[in-house]
């Protein structure tokens, strides 16, 4: 096969296999040339971007460089995943390409992009930055990353409600034995609502799920439902009396909620914010069943502004502040028969219930392939 790059462009549509091409970029970046395969990378954008439904071959070696290149370690390859991120524009794979490259780079290797002059478009640093938080890597030992982070850029304003250091919540400290109100966990029995219960009082209560409120809630599972098979619900219920614990199922059965219609029976399980943040993130960076991870970097902003709405805090509130109402918060996960979830690992069902018992807070979320 010829290794000219304007002929394996020009001949890209008409392959039956791309295995030969990406043999070429393999020996390519093999012998040290990851700008080569960088380039052809960037010629491929330039020739058949918006193509996608139509070329299989160009989807395959688009992504397949872009992966190839991030994951093979060392500042070149760092500076090529870079220039080709830069073509590919968007915030999906910049977002993409800053999480290969803090998986299989060494951090400071990362920072040649940082320097004045690298590839590279704003968007993708920005990403690198918040990777590196949400692994834990002090940005002090990378001074280069730490004095782009630390100065204002339009490039990465969405991120600037995020601290450069991981919260408590963050850290994925032991799960303590006991929550703040003095309940301990040992022993702790799921709570149980079955149709032919007695029934439960249920005080007064009133939806006040504003639009907001709601796409805030839902931001860590909005890609299960935009990007792939998934459906969600965000709803929030204000009540006159306090609920108690034990009235939570069968108050879930009976406010109207889609993921509860019909059930039978609603079970409910006490859990720690920390668990709720730690699910939050995981949908939100993993995605649902397809092509709908957000990564390290905007996951970790998903989690902290479905945290926010399940507290009902304002978006953009200091996220410490956000880390101690959601302290003072009841946490739950719940299950139901309804058959609204698919049953697979894509469940998603958080009770958030405000410290006076009169405010609750649901996130449901489910997909498939």
């Amino acid at each position: 096969m010829a290794d000219d790059i304007a002929e394996l462009v020009r001949d890209l549509p008409g392959q039956k296999s791309v295995t030969g091409v990406w043999r070429l970029a393999e020996r390519w970046l093999a012998a040290g040339d990851s700008e080569r395969v960088a380039e052809l990378g960037v010629r491929l954008v330039g020739e058949y971007r918006g193509r996608e439904q139509e070329l299989w071959q160009y989807v395959t070696m688009r992504d397949g460089l872009l992966r190839l290149l991030a994951r093979t370690s060392g500042p070149g390859q760092v500076l090529a995943t870079g220039r080709l991120a830069q073509a590919l524009g968007g915030s999906h794979f910049p977002s993409l390409a800053a999480s290969l490259l803090v998986s299989a780079q060494q951090p400071a290797d990362l920072a040649v992009l940082f320097s004045d002059g690298a590839d590279g478009p704003d968007e993708l640093r920005a990403c690198l930055v918040r990777e590196l938080v949400v692994r834990g890597v002090d940005l002090a030992g990378l001074p280069q990353v730490a004095n782009w982070a630390g100065a204002p850029r339009q490039g990465h304003g969405r991120f600037a409600w995020l601290p450069l250091s991981r919260a408590e919540f963050e850290l994925g400290y032991p799960v303590p034995a006991r929550f703040l109100d003095g309940e301990s966990r040992t022993g702790q029995e799921a709570l149980m609502w079955h149709s032919g219960s007695a029934p439960v009082p249920l005080p007064g209560v009133r939806e006040t799920t504003a639009a907001a409120t709601g796409e805030l809630i839902a931001a860590a599972a909005r890609n299960w439902a935009e990007d792939s098979n998934g459906r969600l619900e965000a709803r929030v219920f204000e009540f006159v009396e306090p609920l108690t614990a034990a009235s939570l199922p069968a108050v879930l059965g009976a406010i109207g909620l889609k993921c509860t219609a019909s059930a039978a029976q609603v079970s409910l399980n006490r859990c720690f914010p920390v668990e709720v943040w730690e699910v939050l993130f995981d949908a939100a960076a993993e995605g649902g069943a397809y092509e709908s991870a957000e990564y390290g970097a905007y996951g970790r902003l998903a989690a902290w502004r479905s945290l926010a709405g399940l507290t009902g805090v304002e978006e953009g509130t200091p996220v410490a502040e956000v880390e101690a109402v959601a302290a003072a918060y009841r946490w739950y996960s719940f299950g139901t028969d309804s058959g609204w979830f698919f049953g697979q690992r894509w469940d998603l069902a958080i009770v958030a219930l405000s410290p006076n018992g009169r405010r609750l807070a649901v996130l449901a979320a489910t997909d498939t392939y």
